[in-house]
């Protein structure tokens, strides 16, 4: 029977390939509870687009996993959590966003845990959850934005920081909170997105798969128009 540290290699090769569905068929044949190990450590994999996929993996193996039992899926989810803990002593790099795929694909964690994602960018509670690092917010920015597509109701939790982060100084910071705004249907933010609409600033951004350039104003507009869709 395979190890986890047995998996690594074939988990990054899947990871590397061109091919997402092909990719995740394979890694849902996988035993989830030894892949997550692999999973893991491909999010601190040195190629970004590695660590990036290994989010959408995740949401894979815990959908996989929880099919089978759902307390073992939580368990990857409390995992991430306590590398998000200045106490575990890890740095918790693509937590936020796995936290966010595997709740946008297992609906039954999300009433559980999205308020948990939403407190990583909340300030003002005097032994909170905030991130103080900027690149960890820029992932629970984009978690928040994976859940928003399937879980709008639960990803408002945290529609007042987002609106907030549309002016951040990062420009993947605002156009991740105008992404998940729009998505969410928060018309409180509306006057904000569009404003934002002119904002030629540009970043990285992680589609499921391939990492492409997103425009933060192109996101704004996109979300500004949505919003007055949903009001008409």
């Amino acid at each position: 029977m395979a190890r986890a540290h047995d998996l690594k290699p074939r988990v990054n090769a899947l990871l590397a390939g061109a091919d997402p569905a092909a990719a995740c068929l394979e890694l849902a044949a996988l035993d989830p509870s030894k892949l997550a190990g692999a999973l893991f450590s491909a999010l601190l994999h040195r190629d970004p687009l590695i660590g990036w996929r290994a989010v959408t993996a995740f949401g894979v193996a815990a959908a996989h996993l929880a099919e089978k039992d759902m307390d073992r899926a939580r368990v990857l989810l409390r995992r991430m959590m306590w590398s998000l803990n200045e106490e575990s002593g890890a740095v918790g790099w693509g937590a936020p966003q796995a936290m966010g795929e595997i709740m946008a694909r297992v609906a039954e964690l999300a009433p559980q845990f999205h308020r948990i994602l939403a407190s990583y960018i909340h300030e003002g509670e005097k032994e909170g959850n905030f991130l103080e690092h900027a690149p960890l917010r820029q992932g629970v920015y984009w978690g928040l934005a994976r859940l928003a597509l399937t879980q709008p109701c639960l990803a408002a939790a945290a529609a007042a920081d987002l609106t907030k982060a549309l002016g951040d100084p990062d420009p993947a910071a605002r156009g991740l909170a105008a992404l998940a705004l729009g998505r969410i249907g928060a018309h409180e933010a509306l006057p904000a997105l569009a404003e934002l609409a002119g904002d030629r600033a540009e970043f990285d951004f992680f589609d499921g798969w391939e990492i492409i350039p997103a425009r933060v104003g192109e996101l704004a507009a996109q979300a500004a128009l949505r919003l007055g869709e949903l009001a008409q």
